[in-house]
């Protein structure tokens, strides 16, 4: 019985033991992980980098999964976006995010014993890039032209301006002419006038968001110059000043800006009225001679004393706009005994004033 007794004892004793030890272990070992979240970076337009420090707890080594969540609404939960990342300092860069965007995000672990979160973060993806583009120069005429724009792409941000700007330097800006589009449309025409003729223009598009201003292509185009028609009415005669003549002989010169001269001529021998008429492009002068007989004006000879030009007229339209700019009459010009005539009529577009000048040569 004593041997019993003694062997008891020392069984309970050993068991006592080994109890103690487990319940120092377990009291040592933690039932929870430790969640870190750290600030987001490398942040762009649709991507950014996820950072973390994940412990598991040690009573429980069973782990279901661990990584991020992410959403666009606060705390966001394991049935929100998830990223499984294994490993206790966790990283993960992300991809396919919407631009211009405000994202929350924390770290997670998940085991058989619950779902366990970290801090919360947030950030905002960035605004992508304006991609629009100039449409092709249309409608030219002396003073406007037709263009306009399609924005392809707003980058995710708010489109606060639009519209064309240009100059007659590249490279146009919105410090430059600029005429802006207030409709809510991505493709639009914008037409542009007081435009000055016979120059050349550069045009690009424009959009502004909260990034700043992103230009689009550039289309060059040059304005027209405008076409002016020049009628003459001229009546000749053989006769004047007491002397006869055996025919009239008279020629016409026009000189559109500084072109070469373009030559008409008559002659008849007794009486006849001519109509000329000729159209060119202008847009600094026009220069119209007119002179009787045919001689070399320091060295005029008396073949054609008689010959008498009357009844002149001048007409000037604007062939673009159909408008009658000039209707005038010129002095008559003839040969006499030892004087010759010649009117010269200048004309300036550009403000639509004139001066005739009547010359005389003797011989």
């Amino acid at each position: 019985m004593k041997f019993t007794y003694n062997t008891l004892f020392l069984i309970i004793l050993l068991s006592s033991c080994s109890g103690n030890t487990d319940i120092e272990d377990n009291l040592n070992c933690t039932l929870t992980p430790t969640l870190t979240t750290e600030e987001v970076s490398n942040i762009l337009e649709t991507s950014a980098k996820f950072e973390g420090k994940i412990t598991s707890p040690t009573c429980e080594s069973t782990v279901t999964s661990q990584g991020f969540v992410y959403a666009e609404t606060t705390l966001p939960k394991t049935d929100d976006f998830v990223i499984e990342v294994n490993g206790e300092s966790a990283s993960s860069e992300l991809t396919d995010l919407k631009r211009n965007t405000r994202y929350y995000m924390r770290t997670f672990f998940v085991n058989p014993t619950g779902e366990y979160y970290g801090n919360q973060v947030e950030f905002k993806t960035a605004i992508g890039a304006i991609n629009l583009t100039t449409k092709s120069i249309e409608n030219i005429t002396i003073n406007s032209a037709k263009t306009g724009a399609i924005i392809n792409d707003d980058g995710g941000g708010e489109i606060i301006k639009k519209g064309v700007c240009w100059s007659t330097s590249q490279n146009p800006t919105i410090n430059d002419n600029k005429l802006e589009n207030n409709s809510q449309n991505y493709e639009f025409d914008s037409q542009i006038n007081e435009l000055t003729e016979n120059t050349t223009y550069y045009v690009r598009a424009f959009t502004t968001n909260e990034n700043g201003t992103t230009y689009g292509n550039e289309e060059t185009f040059k304005t027209l110059t405008s076409t002016y028609k020049v009628e003459l009415e001229i009546t000749g005669y053989t006769d004047s000043c007491g002397f006869q003549t055996s025919y009239f002989y008279y020629q016409i010169g026009y000189k559109f800006d500084n072109n070469d001269i373009l030559f008409e001529g008559a002659e008849w021998g007794g009486e006849k009225t001519y109509n000329h008429s000729k159209a060119e492009t202008m847009s600094n002068n026009l220069e119209v001679t007119i002179h009787l007989a045919q001689f070399d004006t320091n060295n005029p000879n008396e073949t054609f004393k008689g010959a008498y030009l009357d009844n002149m007229s001048i007409k000037i339209t604007n062939s673009n706009t159909n408008e009658q700019v000039l209707n005038t009459t010129f002095e008559s010009l003839f040969i006499c005994t030892d004087t010759a005539y010649k009117n010269i009529i200048n004309f300036n577009p550009k403000d639509g004033t004139y001066n005739i000048e009547r010359l005389t040569y003797e011989f």
